[in-house]
């Protein structure tokens, strides 16, 4: 299974393109144990992703499943009132520094980097991004 980078963006914002893939590939039951253990997880991107955004995760899956595609998903995005041009242009300074000394999940992300990204063990990464994508590249 491949999905899109971290830093991949629809509408202007990262992280939600592989958000709404993960979330397609666990309602057609493609998605592995690992990732769907972490789907929609407080502690993780998603997490902080839904928090910034001010939504829930039963929310994010209802549009996903709603949208016949990405440029769909793209518009209803765009009509969340915590979604502004300011809101997705924080985020995408934010997002890629989780993981990041100083910044939320730090801690988590060496707690997890054992089973979720374990190239990151022998090979050291600076955040959450990083971290997926050096266990993901093939």
């Amino acid at each position: 299974m491949t999905l899109p980078r971290p830093t991949d963006q629809i509408a202007g914002c990262c992280w939600l393109p592989r958000f709404a893939a993960k979330v397609r590939a666990s309602l057609s039951k493609e998605l592995p144990w690992s990732y769907r253990l972490a789907l929609g997880s407080s502690r993780g991107v998603d997490g902080s992703f839904l928090r910034k955004f001010q939504l829930s995760c039963r929310q994010f899956v209802q549009a996903v499943e709603s949208s016949s595609s990405d440029e769909a998903l793209a518009q209803w995005f765009r009509t969340l009132p915590s979604v502004t041009n300011a809101s997705i242009t924080s985020w995408n300074r934010h997002a890629p520094l989780l993981g990041s000394k100083g910044c939320p999940g730090y801690f988590i992300r060496h707690l997890v980097k054992w089973v979720y990204y374990p190239k990151s063990v022998a090979h050291p990464v600076q955040s959450l991004f990083e971290a997926i994508e050096q266990d993901e590249e093939t």
